[in-house]
């Protein structure tokens, strides 16, 4: 079955919220044209206090400029490597210069560096384990740069990046409809206020430079919740959709935005 888009404004005009869901996993099954389930995960391991910090495991977060820029792919063991035990493949899922989404797969070389073919990579998605060695997971910190500049990161002991940021690829727009965060600190009691943000507020997108503008936020203090957006915020291509956090103690805090993506016209 494949939804029309009278039977699409139906669903999500109806007044009791109910057949609004039903859109939704009929999306997750595939049977919306031009729409397809989205979502983002971050983890960030905070060993201080610190204000509006992106939920990813690197420091400042940054986009490459919109010309787009070549990556090295490197870890900080030998292990990850194309017979060691750490991951030996991943996949580099990324926007071009044109926002069009492809992937490069790259062998990795230990703590040598290897270049991705693609030399115009506007912003990386996420990155994951294609193949492995015993360990299952990356052995080192894997990182994509550029200058100096990281983009991208699987942390050690995980098989995949953990960020939270996305941008909206050419002809589509993202439809985000909750988040949902968590605050892990033991004694500390860190007190994290998570906030969903974007570079587009209203029609005016701020990607050049980047500059993170919050529309919603939620508290935790080692616990866990999530938020719904009554209204879905909608944002356009080009523009970057995520999660930041701001703590007053040490914590491991995780953030996840999800919701759809559909064609722009």
């Amino acid at each position: 079955m494949v939804w029309n888009t009278p039977e699409r404004e139906y669903l999500e005009r109806s007044i009791n919220g109910v057949t609004g869901d039903i859109y939704y996993r009929e999306v997750a099954r595939g049977n919306v044209t031009g729409a397809k389930a989205i979502s983002a995960y971050g983890e960030r391991v905070a060993t201080t206090a610190e204000t509006d910090q992106v939920v990813w495991p690197g420091g400042d977060f940054a986009i490459p400029d919109s010309a787009g820029v070549q990556m090295t792919v490197v870890s900080s063991t030998a292990n990850d490597t194309s017979d060691g035990t750490g991951i030996r493949t991943l996949h580099v899922h990324y926007l071009d210069a044109n926002l069009v989404p492809q992937f490069e797969t790259v062998t990795l070389n230990g703590t040598t560096g290897v270049t991705t073919t693609a030399t115009d990579i506007r912003f990386i998605e996420c990155m994951h384990l294609v193949t492995t060695g015993s360990g299952n997971e990356a052995d080192g910190d894997i990182t994509a740069s550029n200058g100096g500049t990281t983009y991208s990161q699987i942390s050690a002991g995980k098989n995949r990046c953990s960020s939270s940021m996305r941008m909206v690829p050419a002809g589509k727009k993202f439809i985000v409809v909750g988040a949902a965060a968590s605050s892990i600190s033991g004694t500390s009691a860190a007190s994290v206020t998570v906030r969903f943000v974007a570079s587009q507020l209203f029609d005016e997108g701020f990607t050049s430079p980047l500059v993170l503008i919050p529309s919603s936020a939620i508290g935790v203090q080692d616990s866990s919740i999530s938020m719904d957006f009554m209204v879905p915020q909608v944002y356009t291509e080009g523009n970057v959709v995520g999660l930041t956090a701001t703590t007053d103690k040490a914590a491991t805090i995780g953030a996840t935005w999800f919701g759809i993506y559909e064609n722009a016209a």
